[in-house]
């Protein structure tokens, strides 16, 4: 019998929301296209304090002195590699499908060393048969044309708006990690104008931190697996606030995939990956400075069937483009192409 094997190394595990979305979502597809597949975790998954670096270097010697197997294709979710390990990686012939869906070629802000991020990206990348990215911007980084632009997907079965509890009230809300609460920090001023004009105004902000936003009522929950579908519940416009930088440009827009999913409309900054999926006026709002974020969403949150008919045709955008199903069978064909056939040993868990 024949038979493909996939060994996936990804960044994280099932609550690191890129390898939720672009790799673990996608196992059930590899498996009916017949891919036997492998996730290897890291090794440094959880570990904290100096022995982080001790496992990290583990990681790296694993990934590097991996033997190849018959038929075996290597799927490198978000990993770099220093130059040295990175060479190491062909060594058996295997093809290397590198995925991306951040700019992994600079630091986070507030980090330094972009000269470590630059190299070991640069390295990780050449070495690629093909390279999958999350956006048109990531690929104009690439010293190659190996490429294939792929968004992330959505379960939009789970994400559905039958799933969605409706707003109740004046209601805006942001989902979302942390260190990226200084975007939606910075529209306190448009905020508070829009509760000016709109009694009982609220927002309802998940993620791991409460945001700085002196004036506004703000309805914090904190974020959890358990109910990434569920505190979406009773946004009526989704916010994705974005500073115009080379590191946000690398975003993919998943936080408004999301909304739109769920039906709900969003206002988003024209930066990067947003500029593809907003069609301002049509599917969502495009909005660049304070009097633009008032202005949607002052339109939106009014009486009215606009918010009904921006967020249905938002869901029909991602039906259309970013739905799961389509996406993973893209994924599939594209890694068919590139895999070799073997002989199916035992299945490896």
């Amino acid at each position: 019998m024949k038979a493909r094997r996939i060994v996936a190394w990804p960044v994280g595990d099932a609550h690191n929301a890129s390898t939720r979305y672009r790799l673990l979502a996608h196992l059930p597809a590899f498996a009916e296209a017949g891919f036997d597949t492998e996730v290897r975790y890291p090794l440094s998954l959880g570990r904290t304090g100096p022995l982080r670096r001790y496992w990290r270097l583990r990681d790296l010697w694993r990934d590097a002195s991996n033997v190849r197997r018959p038929g075996e294709l290597l799927f490198v979710q978000r990993k770099t590699y220093p130059p040295f390990f990175a060479g190491r990686l062909p060594g058996c012939g295997r093809p290397i499908v590198f995925d991306m869906d951040d700019a992994l070629y600079l630091p986070p802000p507030g980090f330094a060393s972009a000269e470590r991020y630059r190299r070991n990206f640069d390295a990780t990348v050449q070495v690629a048969d093909l390279v999958l990215v999350g956006s048109r911007e990531l690929a104009t980084q690439l010293p190659h044309e190996r490429h294939e632009l792929l968004p992330t997907p959505i379960d939009t079965e789970r994400f559905a708006p039958e799933r969605h509890a409706p707003a109740t009230g004046p209601v805006a809300g942001w989902v979302g990690y942390s260190g990226n609460l200084p975007y939606l920090e910075a529209l306190a001023e448009p905020l508070l104008e829009v509760a000016r004009r709109h009694e009982g105004f609220r927002l309802i902000v998940v993620a791991d931190r409460e945001p700085r936003l002196p004036g506004i009522e703000v309805e914090f929950r904190r974020w959890s697996l358990e109910t990434e579908v569920s505190c979406f519940d009773g946004i009526g416009v989704g916010l994705m606030p974005l500073d115009d930088t080379p590191w946000a440009r690398g975003k993919c827009a998943f936080k408004a995939i999301q909304y739109m999913a769920l039906g709900i409309p969003c206002v988003v900054s024209p930066v990067g990956a947003n500029r593809d999926l907003v069609i301002h006026g049509e599917n969502g709002f495009l909005a660049d400075g304070a009097g633009e974020w008032v202005e949607a969403l002052d339109a939106l949150l009014s009486p009215g069937g606009l918010a009904r008919r921006i967020g249905a045709a938002g869901r029909q955008t991602v039906l259309r483009s970013y739905s799961l199903d389509v996406v993973s069978r893209r994924l599939v064909d594209l890694l068919l192409k590139i895999c070799p056939r073997s002989r199916a040993g035992p299945a490896v868990r």
